[in-house]
Formats: C-alpha cells, sequence, structure tokens
C-alpha cells in the first residue's frame, strides 16, 4: 500500500517501485521453439558485449524482456538497470528527467535540482522505451550522449561524465 502525500511524491515513489531489481535472465524468457532459442543466444552474446543495442518492435512486444537480460547476464548486472518509457512521458518533461536539472532550472523544479535517469544509471544501463516517440531534438541529445559519453542537466552549462549502457 503506497500513501502519497503530493504529486512529486506519488511519481517518485511510483518510479522506485517500477524499477526494482527484475533479475530476469534468459531462461526466464519463454518459448521452445527454433526462432526463440536462436534469440535468446544472440541475447546472451550481446550481454557479454559492451556495445549500445537497439531492440526493435511494435509496442507492447516485450522489448524490456530482452533488455533485462543483456543487464542481467552482462558485466554491469551488479550495477544499476534504469528503464524509461518516453512514449508514456510528457515532451515538457522528457528531457528534465532523463537529464536532470539544476536548481532554478524553471518554474516549478525542485529548489534542490534532481539527477537525471542517465545518471540514476551511470556505471550500469539505461533501457529507452519507444523512443522513437520522443521529439528530435531530444533524439539528437541522446546521440550526443552516445558519441560523447557525456550529459548536461536542464538549466546548465557544466557537461558531466558518465559510463552507460544504452538499450
Amino acid at each position: 500500500i503506497f500513501i502519497f502525500r503530493d504529486y512529486k511524491g506519488f511519481r517518485d515513489d511510483i518510479s522506485e517501485y517500477t524499477n526494482i531489481k527484475k533479475v530476469i535472465k534468459t531462461e526466464n524468457i519463454l518459448g521452445q521453439t527454433k526462432i526463440m532459442k536462436e534469440l535468446k543466444n544472440k541475447v546472451k552474446k550481446i550481454a557479454l558485449s559492451t556495445s549500445t543495442v537497439l531492440v526493435t518492435g511494435e509496442s507492447g512486444t516485450g522489448k524490456e524482456v530482452f533488455a533485462r537480460p543483456i543487464h542481467n547476464e552482462g558485466n554491469r548486472k551488479t550495477k544499476a538497470f534504469v528503464a524509461i518509457n518516453c512514449g508514456a512521458i510528457p515532451d515538457t518533461l522528457l528531457e528534465s528527467e532523463l537529464f536532470g536539472y539544476v536548481k532554478g532550472a524553471f518554474t516549478g523544479a525542485d529548489p534542490m535540482g534532481k539527477i537525471g535517469k542517465f545518471e540514476l544509471a551511470n556505471k550500469g544501463t539505461i533501457f529507452l522505451d519507444e523512443i522513437g516517440d520522443m521529439p528530435i531534438y531530444l533524439q539528437t541529445k541522446i546521440l550526443r550522449v552516445l558519441q560523447e559519453r557525456k550529459i548536461t542537466r536542464v538549466g546548465s552549462n557544466k557537461e558531466i561524465d558518465i559510463d552507460v549502457r544504452v538499450i
């Protein structure tokens, strides 16, 4: 049972609840067809690499079911796995959710600022679901993160180094 005092608390509590460490490995994925066995073997191989991964499929087809084993069977398995559904967050909030913000960045911002999902996933893995639904300017910012391994919080000009695997 959750008791929420305000919307911000509700949002933060739900975010924490939904990102409880779910240790899903390839053996937990149902399916014994030849194609599914081949897919599970590919997931195991991908998990051992350090590459950025693109998982494609229609909305609701279970991309996160494959993203979690990639994390849980890789060298970052003891670090954070942060999943974020980019299509479920309004465009006006998505940038600050992903990159965080500094004090005074915008009206209504937490006076202490806030770290974003990329920083929460530092040394671990971030899973960006429905990335195609996000605005092009944010997709461009994510491309820069992939190339430079740095983020900049909303309202700041200071770059922050990050080491995160992106799925």
